[in-house]
């Protein structure tokens, strides 16, 4: 194998003429998230219109035997994407995160800055021709030293079959905004994919301990994921549903990793019974807002020490095991309190 330590420089205006040219090529099994918010485009277009450094791409160049020429983005899809979305005018730029150019696109930059911005110089590194499953190696072993990546982005460059193929799908789905589940920095850093996965195994093998169990299923899953399909659905089936049933969900408690985990696994493993009526909706609602209000309560009547004794032993049950929230027992105390207090919903 080649030296893999070769450095060079590229600007935008050469990833464009290689993107027009059809040589640029994506290399998505080893990406991060590619969903960036309009927040971290216009922070990236920012930086470079500023001349601040940006972390480097990793790429192959890879030449055929008729002379043809591809050029592989192994790390660095998000940036390049970014760019090459801006110069098309894709985006306006974000007034929070650049002042300096807010709710500009492309075109309502300067000569100067345009020029700026295809001139803009990429450090690259260039990877040999290599196999898929040496590709994969070398790319995680740069990751694993790379103190900053969490564990989800760490899988993501070590897995590639359809179980993960299949949570980043479900990631991409619009209804999770208007649930509020995940913060912009959750996309970022591929914090969001790593608990869809967790709610996936949850709703096929029951709670987990996110920490000791959720790599087993990557693992189990990375040649052949048969629930594929079925999970797809169950996602799509209750996500539409919990939003009929609290239609301001993102601003309640439920919207919480902790209680939306405990709330979609019941609903998942009751999804026999959904769509609700209307009835039933109306009865869910009720249920669940004066659960979160109690819940609410409790907490803070615990941080005040008074006395807890006017509630419930669901309600309890419930609020204190709130903060191991992703320890097994505690998983499977909150599910069992909300198990039977909408009980009858499911009836």
């Amino acid at each position: 194998m080649g030296n893999i330590i070769q450095t060079t420089h590229r600007d935008i205006a050469w990833f464009k003429q290689a993107n027009d040219l059809n040589q640029l090529q994506m290399k998505p099994t080893f990406q991060r998230n590619l969903v960036w918010t309009n927040k971290q485009k216009s922070y990236l277009i920012d930086s470079i219109l500023n001349n601040y450094p940006v972390p480097e791409i990793y790429m192959q160049d890879i030449t055929y035997e008729d002379g043809k020429k591809e050029y592989v983005v192994v790390d660095g899809q998000q940036r390049i994407t970014t760019c090459l979305e801006f110069i098309n005018n894709g985006f306006e730029m974000d007034s929070k995160d650049s002042p300096t150019f807010a709710n500009m696109t492309f075109d309502d930059l300067s000569p100067e800055l345009k020029k700026r911005i295809y001139g803009y110089l990429f450090v690259v590194r260039l990877l040999p021709e290599m196999s898929d499953t040496e590709l994969r190696d070398i790319f995680s072993r740069l990751n694993r030293n790379n103190v900053a990546l969490n564990q989800q982005e760490l899988r993501q460059a070590t897995y590639w079959g359809q179980f993960i193929n299949t949570m980043n799908e479900i990631a991409t789905n619009d209804i999770w905004r208007d649930l509020g589940v995940f913060s912009s920095n959750d996309i970022k850093r591929m914090f969001d994919i790593e608990f869809i996965s967790e709610l996936a195994v949850a709703a096929i093998h029951g709670v987990q301990n996110k920490k000791l169990t959720l790599d087993k299923y990557y693992e189990l899953y990375e040649d052949e994921f048969p629930q594929k399909d079925e999970t797809k659905y169950t996602f799509d089936l209750v996500n539409r549903e919990l939003l009929n049933i609290i239609p301001n969900f993102s601003k309640t408690r439920w919207s919480k990793k902790t209680d939306f985990y405990s709330l979609f696994v019941v609903f998942a493993h009751h999804k026999e019974s959904l769509p609700l009526s209307e009835e039933k909706r109306n009865l869910a609602n009720e249920k669940l807002n004066l659960l979160a209000n109690q819940v609410d309560n409790y907490v803070t009547a615990e941080k005040v020490e008074e006395n807890n004794e006017e509630f419930n032993v669901s309600v309890v049950q419930y609020a204190s095991n709130i903060r191991a929230s992703s320890d097994l027992g505690a998983r499977k105390r909150r599910e069992d309190s909300l198990e039977t207090i909408l009980s009858d919903i499911f009836e």
